[in-house]
């Protein structure tokens, strides 16, 4: 929709000091629940908040601190990655010797994450878990202005019973007791949700034709879902394959992180019940390619197969749908490819990126939509992503709280690494990084 008039808000008003950013001559994509589009407009940011926004029409404030020339650009809210590792991200070759480490070196990683993260656009994101508690400190530093980062929710280690898949980055427990005591355990020590990993797909012979089972008993997903909420704690759950599907459904988790085999069934119960999903699409599909060097490469390609083909039952269904890259993809390519393969629109996969990514973080009333008095957490991209969704990863400038920054001075706090790939040029095209994809991450 092309909105017409300058876009106030009366009711959350921002404090009456000067202007500090006015950015004109700028495509504005609100990301609204009428999907604003304003073809040649300004917006303006006070004291860390929008200010307000509009077509370029005569009522564009005539100062401002900071003045950018938008011509050629599209602001719109910053994207949220909803399912994420700060620790282990884009990392090349086998997985054990790369993500097994000291805590500190855990939280170095996480510091060039965050850069990254920025870097695309990224200003929040939702950590779901690794065996140290290193994420809980990334996050405090973020939030206390030691480090620069996007605004991050994170969960406790994420939990699973014995044996199951990633074990060796999982807190495992063996009984339901210890589920319990577990789940109090992370609340206590200040984590923002529950993650359990309720179904495994690293079993070498896995029964049926799923390539993966369900690890949690009905029962203990029920236990986990209840502790939880007791808590006051939302709770995720890795749930692959029918059975998980329906034991966490039925539970109550409030989002299912990946989803493979979701039928329509599942999916309808999943938007009748509020259950959000974050599909993790670019996740799947870049650990379907060889490049990575990883052992699983065939299963996931496999498991990609089904997950592309099923993606669509949930957008039928109006299931929310967060974008969400786990270790390896972009928030640009989990758009285009929900739009490719789910068959979302543009608008819906964008809403995915910021306003849906915004509840499933809990922080829907002040980021994920343009929106006078909401957080000043922008980008500015390249192109018009409302009618290219790659246009997503063309990012020139990222605002955190009012705050630019621009991708070429977060690039020079990101050195290049054999074990690091930290671009990806889009959905079908080799990552680079340095001289890594000449000769492979492993190399």
């Amino acid at each position: 929709m092309t909105a017409h008039g300058p876009h106030r808000g009366p009711e959350r008003k921002t404090t009456m000091g000067s202007i500090d950013v006015l950015i004109k001559d700028v495509r504005i994509i609100a990301c609204d629940a009428d999907d604003t589009v304003i073809e040649r407009g300004y917006l303006t940011v006070r004291e860390g908040r929008i200010d307000a926004f509009g077509p370029m029409d005569g009522t564009v404030p005539a100062h401002a601190s900071e003045v950018l020339d938008g011509t050629g650009l599209s602001v719109l809210p910053g994207l949220v990655n909803s399912h994420m590792h700060f620790h282990y991200r884009r990392l090349g070759g086998p997985v054990g010797p790369n993500i097994l480490g000291p805590v500190a070196l855990d939280a170095l990683k996480s510091t060039r994450t965050a850069f990254n993260l920025l870097r695309e656009g990224v200003t929040s994101v939702r950590d779901v878990g690794h065996n140290d508690d290193s994420r809980l400190h990334v996050r405090d530093a973020i939030r206390d202005g030691v480090i620069v980062g996007p605004r991050a929710t994170v969960s406790g280690a994420a939990i699973g019973m014995s044996y199951g898949h990633a074990y060796f980055v999982a807190e495992s427990v063996a009984s339901l007791d210890g589920l319990v005591e577990t789940i109090r355990r992370q609340a206590h020590e200040g984590a923002d949700l529950i993650k359990i990993i309720a179904s495994n797909e690293d079993l070498p012979n896995p029964p049926g034709d799923e390539l993966t089972v369900p690890w949690f008993s009905a029962k203990a997903v029920q236990v986990a879902v209840e502790t939880a909420h007791e808590c006051g704690l939302p709770i995720a759950a890795h749930a692959n394959g029918a059975r998980a599907l329906e034991r966490c459904i039925e539970a109550g988790v409030d989002t299912i992180e990946h989803g493979i085999h979701l039928s329509a069934d599942h999916a309808s119960a999943m938007a009748e019940r509020g259950i959000a999903l974050v599909p993790t699409l670019s996740g799947f599909f870049e650990n379907s390619r060889e490049f990575w060097g990883r052992s699983w490469q065939p299963r996931y390609a496999a498991l990609w197969n089904v997950h592309r083909e099923t993606i669509g039952n949930a957008v039928d269904a109006g299931v929310l749908i967060g974008t969400g890259t786990d270790t390896l993809g972009t928030v640009a390519q989990e758009a285009w490819l929900l739009h490719k393969y789910g068959g979302a629109s543009r608008a819906a996969a964008l809403a995915a990126a910021t306003r849906n990514g915004a509840r499933i973080v809990r922080q829907g009333a002040d980021i994920g939509t343009l929106a006078p008095g909401n957080r000043a957490d922008l980008v500015l991209v390249e192109g018009a992503p409302d009618r290219d969704l790659l246009d997503l990863g063309r990012t020139r400038h990222t605002f955190l709280a009012g705050r630019r920054f621009t991708r070429e001075e977060l690039a020079k706090l990101i050195p290049a690494h054999r074990f690091f790939v930290d671009e990806l040029d889009g959905p079908d095209a080799l990552p680079r990084s340095g001289g890594v994809a000449a000769q492979g991450p492993c190399g």
